[in-house]
């Protein structure tokens, strides 16, 4: 992956990992390592408390993707967003994510599966707006609705102009799936991939 992309790439995944961190008090900075077909549900973040932040009426099951989140976008999907070469897996298992990328280009993809989020009662789209309430998150807006399920655009600062875009979308109340798009010219073209790239994750996840 180019140093470009790895770098930004560890940003994405410090911020979501922050958000597990504030919902452990006393404890040493971290989240525990997820075992592998397991998602395990917090019972108190499964009906979000903030009003701005929309409950999803048809939630999905992304359990047995914690051990391989590169599964989730399957090489034909990720072709066709003009990603041809394998994903790569990410060594920091808080939160398990892959990264794609075009050689010789600075197009980038990265997924974020928000699992260790959700162990510490931080995930689903309520977890961010808390870190934004927090300040550990200075933009977060709402995003178009994704074949049905909610969106966010999140992030250390809003850096869409630029072309990157960082869209965090709820799967369930507690879990999201963050679809990255980084190096892009522009923010219509860094968007439109990171909203494609969620449809092509759901679709994975519903099993179409």
């Amino acid at each position: 992956m180019p140093n470009v992309l790895r770098n930004r790439a560890a940003v994405a995944v410090l911020v979501l990992v922050s958000v597990a961190v504030a919902g452990c008090t006393g404890e040493t900075p971290g989240t525990p390592t997820p075992t592998p077909g397991t998602v395990p549900s917090s019972a108190s973040s499964t009906a979000p408390e903030d009003p701005n932040v929309p409950k999803v009426a048809d939630p999905l099951d992304a359990s047995a993707y914690v051990g391989d989140a590169c599964k989730l976008l399957p090489p034909a999907a990720a072709a066709e967003l003009g990603f041809t070469e394998p994903g790569e897996a990410s060594n920091d298992t808080s939160n398990p994510a892959c990264s794609w990328h075009i050689r010789g280009k600075a197009d980038g993809l990265q997924l974020i599966l928000g699992s260790g989020n959700r162990e510490k009662g931080m995930g689903g789209l309520a977890g961010l707006h808390k870190a934004k309430n927090a300040g550990q998150l200075r933009f977060l807006e709402p995003g178009p609705d994704v074949d049905g399920y909610p969106t966010v655009y999140f992030g250390l600062q809003d850096r869409r102009a630029s072309g990157n875009c960082d869209l965090a979308v709820g799967v369930a109340d507690d879990l999201t799936i963050s679809t990255l798009a980084k190096g892009f010219d522009n923010e219509q073209d860094s968007c439109g991939t990171a909203r494609k790239f969620a449809s092509a994750v759901i679709k994975t996840l519903k099993g179409a």
